[in-house]
């Protein structure tokens, strides 16, 4: 997975916006929401070695935590191969929820049981290095935080964030890879270890 910030960097994302705006893509949350400014644009390499993939990530603001993002997939052509949302708030009961859709269908929407965060208080915790104490978080979350050296809380979100996208067949580790590119940053020899998390 690499940063892309050429000419590439400033042209998918303005055919995400373009396909935001008619509808081609279906998002949940409010068009406004969307934080065009800090989007990022990644090259991810199938598992066949053979195909290239493009990820555009723009996170969602507003009413949303931090860690909310739109993902759009492209392959070498430039067309659309799949997008996912992932909408993190606080629920009634005083928790995360994750709420994902993949090509603006509902995949699901999850209570955590983890007590929900500010932004500033995941940075916080996240700038801590703490270890994964989260209980019930399990050895996946773990896995994830001991490989991107991310605290327990934000391993367990970005668990529950793309675990659908890690288990999805066909396009398989550049789909789970651009999921997990939005909440953090991979290098290419930890991209198998973070995928063998799942």
């Amino acid at each position: 997975m690499t940063l892309v910030e050429d000419q590439e960097a400033r042209d998918l994302p303005g055919a995400v916006s373009e396909a935001v705006k008619n509808g081609e893509i279906s998002v949940q949350a409010p068009q406004s929401a969307l934080s065009h400014g800090q989007t990022k644009v990644y090259t991810v390499d199938a598992e066949d070695k053979d195909t290239t993939f493009t990820s555009v990530t723009i996170p969602v603001g507003g009413d949303y935590s931090m860690l909310s993002n739109l993902t759009v997939l492209f392959n070498e052509s430039g067309d659309i191969v799949q997008y996912g949302e992932t909408l993190i708030s606080e629920n009634d009961a005083g928790n995360f929820n994750i709420t994902s859709f993949t090509d603006g269908e509902l995949v699901n929407s999850n209570d955590t049981d983890l007590p929900y965060m500010t932004d500033a208080q995941l940075q916080q915790d996240a700038a801590s290095g703490e270890a994964m104490a989260t209980a019930g978080a399990g050895s996946t979350a773990a896995c994830v935080a001991a490989v991107l050296g991310v605290s327990g809380a934000t391993a367990y979100l970005i668990v529950g964030a793309c675990t659908g996208a890690c288990t999805v067949p066909g396009v398989g580790t550049a789909v789970c890879v651009a999921c997990i590119g939005a909440y953090a940053t991979v290098g290419g020899a930890s991209i198998t270890a973070v995928a063998s998390c799942f």
